[in-house]
């Protein structure tokens, strides 16, 4: 009977709409939409109801109805069209153009469609035109800024995008024909430290050079502002306003236009100090003293000026400083200086690549590195091969090294005693030895594939007297780990980056796949994963988890896993390299992976979601959110609780609350119910998640009680909790339900809640239990505002 009046409602709908009755039309489509469940007549009715949509203007409506009827069947070609009109009414052009093309591939004649494509593409251009031209930036930028609402990443990224375009001539110029001065101005006056050192520096980008605008912003900003700014007690912003005044002073007075050799001397002896450091080698007695990490952290900073040079003259100045520090050290009467020479090269091929690679063509520097390989010393060749393993990276060095220093580095491995030098001239002894070596190293780590014995097969076998295969002593688990502890010991991982450095011609993903075994199955320890970070490894993994076979982007991005999961990740990944874990981590929550990799990529993605907002906006944006869910009702339990803590952190997520937010979905009542399971890490990750969501929304502490009857005895048992970081989230949660709403707080004071806060609050606060009472005894004050309950004396 429903469906059969569904569909009169939607014969009626259709009536209402030739009339043009748009509202009428709806409310028939909405009352036949709740009395179905076939998908034809659904995706009709949606249909229908965005095209009352767009008739009534409500374009967001009419986006949503025409997604659903999509949703049932992706070729609706009407709904699609539908949706593109709203979308363009939205001013979503991009959006709106994918679904007219998809209209256009389906009915290839259709002028409509045609035409509309016509129209979306010349819209998308002018406003892109418009949105990248300088002005439209700046303007967008002070917005960004100016609005307290703005995120506090958006409003990070305008200010050093403000800052970045301040220092450009005619980025300047554009922000000064804005009205930039007034507008910084205003930054000024908000009094909010981040946006006032934006203002500031970008203030002296402006002046620098620029005596017209530097006047001008004298007068603007004022002196006795100046001072006043420059007084404050924080250091960052005092250093700032300081370079402000002296860009002023020098732009007014022509200091800037001069020629400096101070800084010049100033970079010459800064950088000698530096390359002194790095080509340190520790066997020499005349050696500084360091640290394991002291040359590492050199050729980081090494990089890390090289990287913020401006032009191509400095980056010329900066490398023939280097090559005279180099030269200089050549002697043919002392080795000890050579070795230095040959270090501080290596150390720069560390850090600054393309750098490194100009000064290995210097006359005499290949040739010294072979010449170092024929020493008796172990500390020469150990220097000699450590500098061609960085060296032979590129495909013509490697070629040099073949032809000149084979049969040096042969002698060299049948010689030495010592491993680590045994391990290097491997590395670099032929372009095409890398899969050897790679291949070695798998037998080493045993960690190739190895196929399930099955001892039915093999009862079979002994008993047709076939060979069985047996597992050699040495293959055994002790053995395996003493090896692997051997091989890093000798360095092994840095051996390893170097190698994943080589060119492509060297480097095929057939070796790729065996580096990413191995690095899988050194990083099977936890305790020596800070070994691996140190010597470069999770940097190293990064290119092998994107690039590759299938099965070498699995193992890469499960060692990746397995250091996210225990790494800081700003040590493990530096910089904008942790962004790039995500996508590898996120890949490896599929059923047809192992129930280990989803638990450690599951681990790495908590610890990563944890660190900053970025990252999980990242990890959202990487459609993450639905795999952590279905784990979070899996059966195993480790794998529900790692999804559920990974789900605690990501609730942080503005995008992500939305998604507890919206209406028709089970999310909520999954984390109400996981706080009621009996395993104490799953109630402790719930209970968290649960406390952060409604704390950011009310509609969330009403919600909580409407999505399961279990809810109020479920908060009770996390009040009563034996373990106090649950029982302390629990009452975080009780906090927010009384602070929501008056009318829940009565319903919760009217329950046995209120007995439990009170035992909980009258309890004398010792160090652990602190947090318990204090939150417990808010919440009693949060019943006395109400009125609920009278203090007693």
């Amino acid at each position: 009977m429903a469906e059969v009046e569904a569909v009169q409602l939607k014969e009626e709908g259709n009536r209402h709409f030739q009339l043009q009755d748009y509202k009428a039309a709806t409310n028939s489509y909405s009352q036949a939409l709740k009395l179905t469940k076939d998908k034809a007549l659904l995706a009709t009715l949606y249909r229908n109801r965005a095209a009352c949509g767009l008739k009534t203007e409500s374009y967001v409506q009419a986006a949503s109805d025409a997604s659903r009827a999509i949703d049932i069947n992706s070729s609706d070609i009407k709904a699609l069209y539908r949706r593109c009109q709203a979308l363009e009414h939205l001013g979503k052009l991009d959006q709106a153009f994918k679904d007219v093309q998809r209209c256009a591939t389906l009915e290839p004649r259709n002028q409509n469609f045609q035409e509309m494509l016509r129209r979306l593409n010349t819209s998308i251009q002018e406003k892109l035109r418009v949105q990248f031209s300088t002005d439209s930036r700046v303007q967008k930028m002070f917005e960004i800024l100016l609005d307290e609402n703005s995120e506090a990443d958006k409003r990070e990224k305008a200010a050093n995008n403000l800052i970045v375009l301040g220092r450009e001539e005619a980025g300047a110029e554009k922000i000064f024909q804005n009205n930039g001065v007034a507008l910084l101005l205003q930054l000024l006056d908000t009094k909010k430290p981040e946006l006032v050192l934006a203002a500031v520096r970008t203030l002296s980008g402006m002046c620098s050079g620029h005596q017209a605008r530097a006047t001008v912003i004298l007068h603007a900003v004022r002196i006795d502002r100046i001072c006043s700014l420059m007084a404050v007690e924080n250091e960052e912003m005092s250093l700032a306003v300081c370079n402000l005044l002296q860009a002023i002073i020098d732009s007014l007075s022509g200091e800037d236009k001069r020629e400096h050799r101070g800084k010049e001397e100033a970079l010459v002896l800064g950088l000698r100090k530096i390359l002194k450091v790095v080509g340190q080698v520790p066997d020499l007695p005349s050696c500084l003293p360091l640290t394991d990490n002291t040359r590492m952290l050199a050729s980081i900073l090494i990089n890390k000026l090289y990287d913020d040079l401006r032009c191509d003259p400095e980056r010329d100045h900066f490398r023939k400083i280097c090559e005279e520090y180099i030269t200089g050290k050549f002697d043919p009467q002392d080795m000890d200086k050579n070795l230095n020479a040959i270090q501080t090269v290596s150390g720069i091929l560390q850090g600054p690549f393309d750098l490194g690679n100009q000064l290995l063509g210097l006359k005499g520097v290949m040739e010294m590195m072979v010449a170092l390989c024929g020493s008796e010393r172990e500390t020469d060749q150990l220097v000699a091969v450590e500098a061609l393993i960085h060296a032979s990276t590129k495909l013509s060095r490697a070629t040099f090294i073949i032809t000149n220093g084979v049969s040096l580095l042969k002698q060299i491995y049948k010689t030495t005693k010592n491993e680590k030098i045994k391990i290097r001239t491997l590395v670099t002894s032929d372009k095409t030895i890398l899969y050897s070596v790679a291949t070695t190293l798998v037998n080493c780590t045993n960690s190739y594939d190895v196929k399930e014995v099955i001892p039915e097969l093999v009862q079979l076998a002994k008993f047709s007297k076939q060979h069985v295969p047996e597992e050699h002593p040495k293959d055994k688990k002790d053995f395996i780990d003493m090896r692997v502890k051997r091989l890093l010991k000798a360095g092994v991982i840095s051996a390893l980056a170097c190698m994943v450095k080589a060119d492509s011609a060297i480097l095929t993903d057939q070796t790729k796949e065996l580096l990413a075994r191995v690095f899988l199955a050194l990083c099977d320890n936890p305790k020596d994963r800070g070994t691996i970070v140190a010597q470069g490894g999770g940097k190293a993994l990064i290119p092998l988890a994107l690039e590759g076979t299938d099965v070498g982007k699995v193992k890469a991005a499960h060692a990746l896993a397995k250091i996210a999961a225990v790494s800081n990740p700003d040590i493990a990944f530096p910089g904008e390299r942790v962004y790039e874990v995500v996508r590898p981590l996120v890949r490896l929550l599929d059923t047809q992976r192992d129930g280990l990799q989803n638990y450690e990529a599951l681990l790495g993605l908590t610890n990563l979601s944890g660190r900053s907002d970025k990252l999980r906006q990242k990890i959202f944006k990487e459609r993450a959110l639905p795999d952590i869910e279905n784990y979070m009702f899996e059966n195993h339990d480790q794998l529900r609780q790692a999804a559920t803590e990974c789900m605690c952190n990501m609730v942080l997520h503005k995008e992500v609350q939305e998604r507890f937010l919206a209406d028709g979905n089970d999310r909520l009542k999954l984390v109400v119910l996981l706080c009621g399971e009996d395993d104490d890490k799953v109630q402790n990750a719930a209970a968290g998640a649960l406390a952060m969501l409604t704390a950011a929304h009310k509609k969330l502490c009403l919600k909580m009680t409407q999505v399961t009857t279990q809810w109020l005895e479920i908060l009770q048992r996390l009040c009563l909790h034996d373990q106090l970081s649950v029982q302390h989230r629990g009452l975080v949660i009780a906090y927010n339900l009384l602070a929501a709403d008056a009318e829940l707080a009565k319903k919760l004071v009217e329950s046995e809640l209120l007995e439990i806060l009170t035992v909980v609050g009258k309890q004398e606060p010792d160090e652990k239990k602190a947090e318990v009472v204090q939150t417990a005894r808010e919440c009693l004050i949060k019943c006395m505002d109400y009125g609920f309950i009278k203090p007693v004396s």
